[in-house]
């Protein structure tokens, strides 16, 4: 998982920002993000502007689990691949 998300415990979650250039590229990014969330079935807070997305994602347990982890390096993925877009 990239160095960008920070893990909290109360409650337990996972949280990142990402910032963007161009809000085609963001819009692409949100895409990228409902894709992986629908497939693993756990669905993020996100907020987002014209130039950065945050996200948090808070487990259904008291601790974070795979999915969590899981959900956050493919959303680091999506990440990664729109920024090769351009």
């Amino acid at each position: 998982m990239n160095e960008r998300w920070r893990s909290k415990k109360k409650p337990a979650a996972l949280d990142a920002r990402f910032d963007f250039e161009d809000f085609e590229i963001l819009r692409a990014f949100l895409d990228e993000v409902a894709e992986e969330a629908e497939r693993l079935e756990h669905h993020p807070n996100i907020s987002f502007g014209r130039d950065r997305v945050s996200i948090i994602i808070y487990s259904t347990s008291d601790e974070l689990s795979d999915v969590d982890h899981a959900l956050a390096k493919a959303i680091d993925e999506g990440y990664d691949k729109v920024m090769k877009k351009d």
